[in-house]
């Protein structure tokens, strides 16, 4: 598979993990205003029942949103293979900066992990992908996956 095939095929991956989120997104506003509408109509909008409920709809797209990274992350593993140097990454010295480890050694594929590991890590996902674009090492340092990695950042968007 040449380069642009890979590409174009990873974009696929990452394009359906997007409808996928954006559509367990929809379901999840939907099924909030729902029980919002349902608690004004039983007088019980500021109760605990409500809170309890969201709580749990919360909980559910998050685990759904979870699912949805792995099952991309692992797509996108074997699209690469384990081995595979992912190409256009830099092997350039230093990372000092960089707040997690920086080894050239390591193959990409797991290069990325520990980004993506360190940038999930965030208890914000809209601070994530704001630390995320002005990594400038993590630009070298994953090479094709940054945009991979950006993507998915983006689809965690709440």
């Amino acid at each position: 598979m040449t380069q642009e095939e890979l590409e174009a095929a990873a974009e696929k991956l990452i394009g359906e993990a997007n409808e996928d989120s954006a559509a367990a997104k929809k379901k999840y506003e939907k099924d909030c205003l729902s029980e919002k509408n349902n608690a004004l109509s039983r007088r019980i909008y500021r109760s605990s029942i409500l809170a309890n409920i969201l709580a749990v709809l919360k909980s559910d797209y998050e685990e759904l949103v979870k699912k949805i990274q792995k099952e991309l992350d692992e797509s996108l593993a074997a699209l690469y293979g384990e081995g595979d140097t992912g190409g256009e990454g830099g092997e350039g010295g230093g990372g000092g900066d960089a707040p997690y480890e920086v080894d050239y050694t390591l193959p990409m594929r797991d290069r990325y992990v520990i980004v993506k590991n360190y940038y999930l890590g965030y208890a914000d996902p809209e601070r994530a992908l704001a630390d995320f674009e002005k990594d400038e090492i993590a630009k070298d340092y994953i090479g094709v996956y940054y945009e991979y990695l950006r993507q998915l950042l983006l689809m965690i968007q709440v």
